[in-house]
């Protein structure tokens, strides 16, 4: 900022511009000689006096250098620097929702936005699409009394804005990685008698590089990373199953069903040693058990646990003019992980996430006191949990069958939620007008939004059926309960 007039010194005043803050910034013009220049090299801070809102801005520095959780992984990334603010504290037992509690709202009551497109998740409340920690221009709070544009909520407004290009080219190849050998053991384990902690295996990596396509008109920004995150597996419990030794009783059995003897051995695991009998009246004797009984023993599910992640943004800025500029982005989040909710390892799916959020602006200058901001935003969250196109022959989808005779219970099917899918679009058009008239700054606006959210839920879908027996199942005889 610059402030000239004859017969005085010049001065320049270096502002930082920040989004949805209207400054004041005071210029004295001091008496001086014709040719004599006066810098002033320190920033000044800027007093909003025109609203009551508070506001708090971290630029790139602190996302880069605070050593924030992953927002591609596991945590909320830069968000999570609101918490430096005051009157902004952990959500404790406020409630549900995302991000911190504040002004001592409720954590259901913050609003998100990227780019001031929404990204809000309307099923359970919380942000949706992360922008990644090295793509991030700044990031804004904003708390108690805020605009009419920001009318959505009542506790904080989160806004996140993504880098651009500039003149030079700038590239970075950066990697965090963190696992459990890198942090002391929790006393908490100690106490237990372990000697490291669970597993946490996390490694993050990726690329920026950004720059002009042509100088001072056209500029772009690119960055993508991955995030494999390794976790402690989880026991999926102990199931019952014949032995080998069963097996071969069963096989003798002359009403055995083919099929069903045929999906029975190829996804329950066989048991190493015979802890039980289990009645089957053609058996003959086997193991340790006699005629008219199968050995049976007791095997362990062990679950894996890992979450995979990609995130890619795209960010482009053209100057058509001195009066006019675009301003593109693009951000996709990929995250999936492994569905272990089946009884029996064979039926473990992959469940995908996919993100999207796409903003274009359109900034023009009518004249110094008047200016338009018109923007379009698109927003869509995508979550499928797959069946696993799993086959049972005669039938076009794979049941959930439970052997009720084996352990308490052993189910041999799927997830037995799945499949479903939950996909929410945004379709969002925004246009401001700020006209400063004198003493008085003016704001006028209109927003559309339209929410698309299809859901698909229905219970028993591919079909349960249970057996009170193995045998009945065995047998192809019909099921004791079936929905």
């Amino acid at each position: 900022m610059s402030g000239q007039s004859s017969g005085f010194c010049n001065v320049e005043q270096p502002v930082e511009v920040v989004l949805n803050k209207t400054g004041t910034l005071n210029i004295t013009l001091t008496p001086g000689t014709v040719g004599e220049t006066v810098e002033v090299l320190a920033e000044a801070t800027t007093l909003d006096t025109t609203t009551a809102q508070l506001q708090s801005t971290y630029n790139d520095r602190f996302s880069q250098d605070l050593g924030l959780t992953s927002a591609g992984g596991l945590g909320a990334g830069v968000l999570n620097l609101s918490l430096l603010s005051a009157g902004v504290a952990q959500s404790s037992s406020l409630g549900l929702g995302a991000g911190p509690s504040v002004g001592g709202q409720r954590p259901y009551n913050n609003n998100f936005t990227v780019e001031g497109v929404d990204n809000n998740n309307k099923t359970v409340t919380g942000y949706l699409i992360v922008v990644p920690n090295d793509a991030v221009e700044s990031f804004t709070l904003l708390q108690n009394q805020f605009g009419a544009e920001f009318g959505h909520s009542s506790g904080g407004q989160f806004n996140t804005v993504i880098k651009s290009g500039t003149n030079s080219f700038h590239g970075m190849v950066y990697e965090y990685f963190r696992n459990r050998n890198m942090n002391a053991v929790d006393n908490i384990y100690s106490l237990q008698g372990l000697t490291s902690n669970p597993r946490f295996d996390s490694n993050r990596y990726g690329f920026t590089f950004g720059g002009p396509v042509v100088k001072n008109k056209l500029f772009f920004f690119t960055n993508f990373e991955r995030q494999p995150i390794g976790l402690t597996g989880t026991s999926g419990g102990q199931v019952q199953a014949p032995t080998a030794a069963g097996l071969t009783a069963i096989s003798t059995d002359p009403n055995l069903s083919p099929t069903n003897f045929g999906v029975f051995k190829q996804n329950v695991p066989v048991a190493a040693t015979g802890v039980a009998c289990l009645p089957y009246s053609t058996a003959g004797a086997n193991g340790t058990c006699a005629a008219g009984s199968v050995e049976i023993g007791n095997v362990s599910i062990s679950a894996p646990a890992f979450q995979n992640y990609e995130n890619l943004v795209e960010s482009g800025d053209y100057n058509i003019s001195e009066r006019d500029q675009i301003r593109g982005r693009y951000v996709y989040n990929k995250l999936d992980r492994i569905d272990t909710n089946a009884n029996l390892s064979t039926f473990y799916t992959t469940e995908p996430f996919r993100y999207h959020l796409f903003n274009l602006s359109e900034y023009h200058t009518f004249k110094p006191t008047v200016i338009n901001e018109f923007r379009v935003g698109f927003n869509r969250y995508a979550n499928t949990l797959p069946d696993g196109g799993f086959k049972f022959s005669g039938l076009d989808v794979f049941p959930n069958i439970t052997l009720n005779d084996l352990g308490s219970g052993l189910n041999i099917g799927p997830d037995s939620q799945s499949p479903q899918f939950n996909i929410q679009n945004l379709y969002q058009a925004v246009d401001n007008i700020t006209w400063n008239r004198g003493n008085h700054s003016l704001k006028f606006g209109v927003e559309y939004r339209e929410y698309i959210a299809p859901q698909q839920f229905t219970q028993r879908k591919r079909g349960d059926y249970i057996y009170n027996t193995t045998q009945m199942f065995l047998e192809d005889i019909s099921p004791d309960n079936f929905g």
